[in-house]
């Protein structure tokens, strides 16, 4: 018998959340399959599988121009 999947819930702003299913349909997946991604991605690696940065303006010590 296979495993019963068990939802995960966030909160994003609308424009955020269009703009992610906007993307996922582009690139040929589903919003959930995306995120079944990203998570088996970050378990495989034990941390995210990418670069975490703060923007410029973010960043200690940055200046506003």
């Amino acid at each position: 018998m296979s495993e019963k999947m068990t939802p995960i819930v966030a909160k994003v702003m609308p424009a955020e959340k269009d703009r992610f299913f906007e993307a996922t349909e582009l690139i040929g997946t589903t919003p959930s399959n995306a995120i079944r991604m990203f998570i088996s991605a970050f378990n495989r690696e034990g941390t995210f599988p990418f670069e975490i940065t703060a923007p410029a303006s973010k960043k200690m010590g940055a200046r506003d121009a």
